[in-house]
Parts: structure tokens; C-alpha cells; sequence
């Protein structure tokens, strides 16, 4: 599986008021697991699966999502959501 290091921006101001958390845990539901979350500079440095990046980018809240790199993953798999 392919995976991209990412750092997602989050607007502070966005319409459904999604905080930092919220945004981070959206984000480990498409499969990625959030490295760091940076309240000051409203950033969450996440590991996504390249396919999702189009999910997370769209998500309310998320202001741009900056690929930083990618590689493939043979040990990664999809996480399942109940």
C-alpha cells in the first residue's frame, strides 16, 4: 500500500467548528495514524494511505494537505472502521 507523509492545515474558522482533535481523529478513520498535532500552528502531521488523501483534503476544516512524501508500505493494511 502506498502511503503519504502529510501536514494537514486546519482553518481555525471553519464552518462546523471542527477542533484540532476532531480533524485528527477523522483522519485515523481513512486508515492514518496522526504523528503529531500542533495546536499552535493549527497543523496535524499524519502518515494517510495515498488513496485517502482526496478524503482528507475534502474533509470541513481542513485547509490544504501538504504531501511531504511517499512510500510503500508492504506491512500496512487498511484499517477496518466498525
Amino acid at each position: 500500500m502506498w502511503m503519504s507523509n502529510v501536514v494537514i492545515v486546519v482553518n481555525s474558522k471553519n464552518a462546523d467548528r471542527n477542533s484540532l482533535e476532531d480533524l485528527a481523529d477523522a483522519v485515523r478513520q481513512t486508515g492514518a495514524t496522526a504523528v503529531m498535532i500542533d495546536e499552535q500552528n493549527r497543523t496535524i502531521e499524519a502518515a494517510v494511505p495515498a488513496d485517502e488523501l482526496p478524503t482528507v483534503a475534502a474533509m470541513e476544516g481542513v485547509s490544504y494537505v501538504r504531501p511531504v512524501f511517499n512510500y510503500y508500505c508492504n506491512a500496512c493494511t487498511p484499517a477496518r472502521v466498525a
